[in-house]
C-alpha cells in the first residue's frame, strides 16, 4: 500500500507544500557532491593530460623551484671562483712562504679533508633528487675547512716571519768541533763511499771528525734539543738539535751527553764530548745536517778555515747536567 504524501504549511508562502523526507535532500546533496568532484576530476584530467598543461599550484611551485635552482646554481658559480682563489693562495703558501721559511707543505689531505662529508646530512638526499643542494653545501664545508687551515698556515708563516731577523743564528755555520791545526781528522766526507766495516758502497750521510776521546763537540746554531739517545748498534750516543727554519742538526758517537731533550741552546753550547760509541771503528763524531729532512752536505754550512782565536770566541765552556 503506498504512503500517503504528507503537506506542511510554509510560513513564509503561506502555501501548503508537499513534504519532502530528510534522506532525499541528504542524497541530493551528496549527488551534487559526487558530481562535483567527478567534474573536478574531469577538469584535472583534461587540463593535465590532454592539454599538457601543470595545475595552478602546481606551476607556482615549480617556478619556485625553478628560482632555488637558479639560485644554488650561482651560488656553485661563486665557490668555483672562491675555490680557485684559495687554490693560488695554497700554491703560493707552499711554494713560496713556507719554502722561504724551511715549513713543509700542507698536505691537500689536510687542506680539504672533511670526514664524512658526503654522508652527513642524510635528510638532504630525500629531499633533493638530484644532489644540488646536497653537493653545495658539502663544498661549503670543504672550502670552509680550506679556508680555515689557510689561515692557520698564514698564522704560522707570520709568526715565523716575525722572528726571521733570528734566523742567522739558527742556521747551522760552524764547524762542530774546535778546527785548531791537529785537533781533528777529516776521515770521511759528505757522499757515497765503501763502509769501512762491510767494504759495500753506500752513501754517507755526513762528515766524520776523528779526533781522540773527550773533545768537546759544540751546536752549530741556536736551537732546541729534541733528542738525546743512546743506540748500541747505529748511532751511539747521540743528540739531534732542531734550529727552526727547516735545519736540524744529528751529533753521533758520543762519550758524554750534557743536554736534554727541550732545553734551548745556542750556537757554541757545548752539548758532549767525542767518543766512539755505536757502530764504528774507531772514535770519531759523525756530524749530519738535515734540511727540510734530507740530508746536505755539512760541509756548505761551515768555514774550516777560522781561526782557533775567531772560534773560542763563539763557544762556551762544557755544562753537565
Amino acid at each position: 500500500m503506498a504512503k500517503e504524501p504528507k503537506y506542511r504549511l510554509n510560513p513564509q508562502t503561506l502555501m501548503v507544500e508537499l513534504k519532502t523526507e530528510k534522506h532525499h535532500r541528504l542524497l541530493k546533496a551528496l549527488g551534487v557532491l559526487i558530481g562535483g568532484l567527478v567534474l573536478f576530476a574531469l577538469y584535472v584530467w583534461l587540463y593535465g593530460h590532454v592539454l599538457g598543461q601543470d595545475l595552478p599550484k602546481t606551476a607556482i611551485l615549480k617556478r619556485r623551484n625553478a628560482d632555488w635552482l637558479s639560485r644554488l646554481e650561482q651560488i656553485q658559480g661563486r665557490l668555483d671562483r672562491d675555490g680557485d682563489v684559495l687554490s693560488l693562495l695554497e700554491v703560493r703558501d707552499d711554494r713560496i712562504y713556507r719554502s722561504v721559511y724551511g715549513m713543509d707543505e700542507i698536505p691537500a689531505a689536510v687542506r680539504s679533508a672533511v670526514p664524512g662529508a658526503e654522508s652527513r646530512y642524510p635528510d638532504l638526499a630525500v629531499l633533493d633528487r638530484n644532489n644540488l643542494l646536497r653537493r653545495t653545501v658539502t663544498r661549503l664545508d670543504v672550502l670552509s675547512k680550506t679556508a680555515y687551515v689557510q689561515s692557520k698556515s698564514f698564522d704560522e708563516v707570520s709568526a715565523l716571519a716575525a722572528a726571521a731577523g733570528d734566523k742567522a743564528a739558527h742556521i747551522p755555520a760552524i764547524p762542530p768541533m774546535d778546527p785548531s791545526p791537529g785537533s781533528f781528522n777529516l776521515s770521511s766526507p759528505f757522499g757515497v763511499r765503501n763502509d769501512p766495516i762491510t767494504g759495500d758502497g753506500k752513501m754517507h750521510t755526513g762528515m766524520d771528525f776523528a779526533c781522540p776521546p773527550g773533545n768537546p763537540v759544540y751546536a752549530t746554531g741556536d736551537g732546541v734539543v729534541i733528542l738525546v739517545e743512546s743506540d748500541f748498534y747505529g748511532y751511539g750516543n747521540h743528540i739531534e738539535v732542531d734550529h727552526g727554519f727547516g735545519y736540524v742538526t744529528r751529533y753521533s758517537h758520543l762519550a758524554d751527553m750534557y743536554v736534554y731533550v727541550g732545553q734551548p741552546v745556542k750556537r757554541g753550547d757545548c752539548l758532549g764530548t767525542s767518543g766512539r760509541s755505536g757502530r764504528v771503528t774507531g772514535p770519531h763524531l759523525h756530524y749530519e745536517v738535515l734540511y727540510r729532512h734530507e740530508y746536505v752536505n755539512p760541509a756548505a754550512y761551515m768555514d774550516l778555515t777560522i781561526s782557533p782565536e775567531d772560534y773560542a770566541a763563539m763557544v762556551r765552556k762544557p755544562f753537565r747536567r
